[in-house]
């Protein structure tokens, strides 16, 4: 293994943490073996050695990558054995993810050296595997085919399995103390914002007295509604993908809210705003908070009083059984309603 390859791994291991894998700005430092089969018109048979990478993810969902491979090649014929440098770079795709296993797809260009007389350059493909381990770290098994432009088109196989790291360079880290209980915060800038904190406080102490005052009214036999009512509270609006703009057929479900919400003026609504699995959790705890806010922005607009609408983002969990994919996950990206108190609406009798 090359000087430059040890050196882009020991970068790796020195800038990994903190670090956020798949948001858009990471910085993504790999360290791997390979090991190479050559088309025998390359005078070369076999190869061994490693290398490293270094990747910036352009989107959750695609990533630009630079890495450098060198090898000991072996030769037919009894021939010496010969240094391979492999340098290239390509565009990444995930374009499927399943818990912590994404599916690379990619394409790019590069040149090889060999230590005697091969200079070439040509272009490569990339399907591989990369299973996360927390989320700085990733086990990457890859698959890559490249041609020779200047070879006639002769190709090679090399197979890399190594260590990914993350890092993202804009994130900074700050302390933010709370007045009240002493309570230190250590968050990102893209976390939970001081005022952030503020409001989730906010919230809770005002769950806590609704909760309170749930419990301690009176009993009252409250007026029965139908199951067409009940149906139309229930119903869930969704979000196009990182998205928390409400669609025309969002809208028109609420508007259908907005009714029973006037029929019963003592009722308060709890909107839950959810995001599928792309993206950081910390990302996608921002995003379920914007969907829940942009569904309470309508309401109130439409006369509702604001202070009857609590907003709440679960964020990438309570996920959805057996969905996957943009397409797979898009029940995921919804908005959800919850009555924490509504004595004017019940179940209707059986």
């Amino acid at each position: 293994m090359s000087i430059r390859a040890f050196m882009v791994g020991v970068a790796a291991l020195v800038w990994a943490v903190p670090a956020v894998a798949q948001e858009r700005g990471t910085m993504e430092f790999g360290a791997f073996g390979s090991a190479a089969s050559f088309d025998n018109a390359l005078s070369l048979k076999t190869a061994f050695g490693g290398g490293g990478r270094v990747g910036m993810y352009l989107a959750p969902r695609w990533s630009i990558e630079f890495e450098d491979a060198e090898m000991r090649a072996t030769r037919p014929n009894g021939l010496n054995d010969v240094n391979v440098g492999l340098l290239s770079g390509r565009l990444v795709a995930v374009p499927f993810k399943s818990g912590g296993v994404s599916f690379l797809l990619g394409a790019g260009a590069g040149v090889s050296t060999e230590t005697n007389f091969m200079h070439t350059y040509g272009v490569d493909a990339l399907a591989g595997f990369k299973f996360a381990l927390n989320d700085n770290a990733a086990l990457r098994i890859d698959g890559v085919w490249d041609w020779l432009a200047n070879q006639d088109w002769k190709s090679y196989k090399s197979v890399r399995v190594g260590l990914s790291l993350y890092r993202n360079p804009f994130h900074e880290t700050r302390t933010v103390t709370v007045t009240g209980p002493t309570v230190t915060v250590v968050q990102h800038d893209d976390s939970v914002s001081a005022a952030e904190i503020r409001r989730l406080r906010d919230r809770d102490a005002a769950l806590q007295a609704l909760r309170d005052s749930l419990a301690n009214a009176p009993v009252t036999q409250a007026a029965v509604t139908s199951a067409a009512t009940l149906a139309t509270m229930e119903a869930r609006i969704h979000f196009a993908f990182d998205k928390s703009v409400l669609t025309d057929s969002a809208k028109a479900i609420l508007d259908e809210k907005i009714e029973v919400f006037r029929a019963n003026p003592n009722m308060t609504i709890v909107i839950g705003g959810y995001t599928d699995l792309v993206g950081t959790d910390a990302y996608n705890m921002a995003l379920g908070t914007r969907r829940a806010q942009a569904a309470k922005d309508y309401i109130v607009d439409h006369g509702i009083a604001a202070n009857r609408i609590i907003v709440e983002s679960k964020g990438e969990r309570q996920q959805i059984p057996n969905s996957a994919g943009v397409a797979g996950e898009a029940p995921n990206r919804r908005a959800v309603f919850h009555l924490l108190i509504a004595p004017d609406v019940v179940k209707p009798e059986r």
